[in-house]
This record gives C-alpha cells, structure tokens and sequence, in this order.
C-alpha cells in the first residue's frame, strides 16, 4: 500500500469523523430542546419505553448497514445515558 493511499483513506476518515462531531452536536443541541420541553412539562429525564424503542430500531438499522449491532447498542446507551443526564440537569434548574 502507497503511503498516499494511506492518505487518502485516512482523508476519508477524517471526514467521517467530522460529520459525526456535527451530527452529534445537532442530535444534542434537539435533545436539549426536548430537555426544556420536558421539564416545563413536568415529565420525567428518562423515557424507557422510548429507549428500547430506539435501541431495537437501531440495531436493526446496524444490522442491515453491516454493523455490529452490539457495538451500536453500546454507542446509543452512551448517548441516550448522557442525553438522560444533560435532562436531569435541566429539571434541576431554577424556572
């Protein structure tokens, strides 16, 4: 393997990650909208039903693009932890 094909998929890498840096900062800046909705509403941080809903969806979304499905359940719980988190403390501050 050239050292610029090494290159060139590492680019294509690099471009990757950004994306998802991106797509992840859009998905956080919706879930801290649902966080304020949430707690305005009075509803709780978590949503379990909603959860398990998403972590089957998208480990069938893995499974068809070739992923480990696995690996997927374990980045989504990650997130959705976090998300979960970031809920709790919007409730926590003052109206």
């Amino acid at each position: 393997m050239s050292d610029d094909q090494l290159a060139q998929y590492r680019q294509s890498i690099d471009n990757i990650d950004a994306a998802l840096i991106h797509m992840l900062a859009e998905r956080f800046r919706i879930t801290q909208a649902v966080g304020h909705y949430k707690a305005q509403a009075g509803m709780p941080a978590a949503d379990p039903g909603r959860e398990a809903q998403q972590v089957k969806r998208l480990r069938n979304l893995a499974e068809e693009a070739g992923l480990d499905p696995e690996f997927s359940e374990k980045f989504l719980r990650f997130i959705i932890d976090e998300v979960i988190h970031h809920h709790e403390r919007i409730a926590e501050e003052p109206s």
